[in-house]
């Protein structure tokens, strides 16, 4: 099963994030001002980690965007956080952290490994076993590329990303 990312960059800093499923049925919103980042980020973690039951497992599975835009209570029972797979938690964690490390210069004097390990324990979660410093190293690159090809897409434009799920 695969998902098609598109992120669209729109006039006025807009951007419409758009995922196409295997069977051609999809799910767009519009992004508020730059959280492209964030659905990038994910993207990198899922891919990387082999992770099949977090945002973007979940959309390929058939739920909404809209579904995750809800208030908890209002959501699909699987999306509630209560009943989330742990890699949709963990990826979570994850992206947080690899957004304040891409945005703030000054974290990189942070140890992520330890950040990340601290931050899953105290929300009860497993460390990936997956995650190690090399793999860590790649998701920064490749988020960090990412990044780059993101603003090198003129207004009109988009960017595609494919993941296999």
């Amino acid at each position: 099963m695969n998902l098609r990312i598109q992120l669209k960059k729109k006039h006025h800093n807009t951007t419409i994030l758009n995922c196409i499923r295997s069977d051609g049925s999809s799910t767009f919103t519009k992004l508020p001002l730059n959280l492209e980042i964030h659905d990038i980020a994910h993207y990198v973690v899922e891919k990387q980690l082999g992770f099949t039951h977090a945002f973007y497992g979940l959309l390929a599975l058939g739920y909404e965007i809209g579904d995750f835009q809800l208030l908890r209570e209002e959501r699909p029972q699987a999306l509630q956080p209560k009943n989330l797979h742990p890699e949709a938690l963990m990826t979570e964690h994850l992206v947080n952290v690899l957004q304040i490390d891409f945005q703030c210069p000054a974290a990189d004097q942070l140890d992520l490994i330890k950040t990340i390990g601290t931050i899953l324990k105290e929300n009860n979660l497993a460390f990936p076993e997956q995650l190690n410093q090399e793999r860590l190293r790649d998701i920064r690159e490749e988020l960090k590329r990412l990044m780059r090809n993101w603003e090198q897409v003129e207004v009109g434009g988009h960017l595609e990303l494919v993941l296999h799920i």
